[in-house]
């Protein structure tokens, strides 16, 4: 069950799939509800939600109640957030969580609004019995397991980029990031120094005409070097989404674990792989005479090779020669070699994660069979 140790939440921020009028007429039920039932609540809003219900009191409608709603930038509202309210469909739900991408989730509360999703049990018409029992701390809860990104950038001659520099390269992007017309798909730093995943990590070839070769490390013992149109990093959760596509296996929301699943490999060998969460992988990019052209067995050394990054579908930056990524689960204890894992270290960090609310135990059975059809068998046309 969902317990709220300090009351229930007073500041809910609500995201809502962009530019549909559908989602705005049910946005606005849903704040009047809250208005009328939850009076004590705060609700926060992102500015292009905010500016589409600033022009809608302009052209004359008004809310039931006159409250005041409240927007910022990003790193304004993540840490004022006690509960967050998605309309739409899944990618309004991994835009939304992507907001904490560098602190802790609060839960997540998700009606159907969009396509078909995994992470949708509720529709909106259910609004009022699902926030009654969110407030009331009777729902029930999935935990989502997120995995991190940390980002090890090369300079120009070569050698790693600091700390310090990473940072200070951090802090810009984030004053740029802070103004109305960045994107959201500009929304994380280019030299960030982690990112978390709710469903995938993804390294592309993008536009570039051939396969790209990663060296892949588990542990920090060389694993293989595939030559391919890339390299997916999924949870659980994502194990649904590209994985699948990539031919990656189905993973129950309750496995921890990190997946490997190639994209299109040159070698029919590299079978995905499901790891434990404790694993440390290490994925690096190897120099440009190493191009390998998708039509011939020749080494192109035209150009250089780069990689584009992207988390959760949001693009992140380029990769080029010597950069590398570490992959690892958010949830796992980080220690020295030192360390001993005690109970203080458990409960700690499995705190972390994103724990959505369910309609039920069987939301994830109910969810491959209703909208995967799996197991579906060949029907004779009537």
């Amino acid at each position: 069950m969902l317990v709220w140790p300090n009351g229930p939440p007073r500041n809910i921020l609500i995201v809502k799939k962009p530019h549909k009028n559908h989602v705005t007429e049910a946005l606005l039920i849903l704040l009047g509800h809250i208005y009328k039932k939850y009076p004590k609540c705060n609700i926060i809003l992102k500015r292009e939600a905010a500016k589409e219900i600033e022009q809608i009191e302009k052209d004359g409608k008004q809310l039931t109640e006159e409250r005041s709603i409240y927007t910022g930038t990003n790193s304004e509202i993540v840490g004022k957030a006690d509960l967050l309210i998605s309309l739409g469909g899944d990618g309004t739900i991994l835009r939304g969580v992507s907001m904490f991408s560098s602190g802790t989730a609060p839960p997540v509360l998700s009606f159907s609004l969009g396509t078909l999703g995994f992470l949708l049990p509720f529709d909106f018409k259910d609004y009022e019995p699902a926030l009654r029992s969110v407030f009331e701390g009777k729902a029930k809860v999935m935990r989502r397991e997120r995995i991190e990104c940390h980002i090890i950038k090369k300079k120009s001659d070569g050698n790693e980029m600091s700390a310090e520099e990473l940072e200070k390269e951090e802090e810009e992007f984030e004053a740029e990031e802070d103004r109305d017309d960045i994107t959201e798909s500009n929304s994380y730093s280019m030299h960030s120094l982690h990112v978390h995943a709710m469903n995938d990590i993804v390294m592309h070839r993008g536009a570039l005409p051939g396969l790209i070769n990663l060296d892949v490390f588990i542990n920090g013992h060389f694993l293989t070097r595939t030559t391919a149109d890339g390299l997916i990093f999924a949870t659980p959760t994502g194990s649904t989404a590209y994985s699948l596509s990539a031919g990656g296996s189905i993973v129950h929301p309750f496995v921890r674990c990190i997946m490997i699943t190639s994209i299109c490999p040159r070698s029919l060998s590299f079978r995905p792989l499901i790891l434990p969460t404790n694993s440390k992988i290490t994925v690096k990019i190897t120099a440009k005479n190493d191009l390998i052209s998708a039509n011939s067995e020749q080494t192109d050394l035209s150009g250089d090779i780069t990689a584009k990054l992207s988390v959760d579908g949001i693009p992140v930056t380029e990769l080029g020669p010597g950069d590398e990524i570490h992959v690892l689960s958010e949830s796992e204890p980080k220690l020295n070699d030192k360390e001993d894992i005690t109970e203080a270290h458990i409960e700690k960090y499995m705190e972390k994660g994103v724990w959505c609310v369910t309609r039920s135990d069987g939301d994830w059975v109910n969810g491959i069979n209703g909208m995967l059809g799996f197991n579906t068998g060949f029907h004779t046309k009537p």
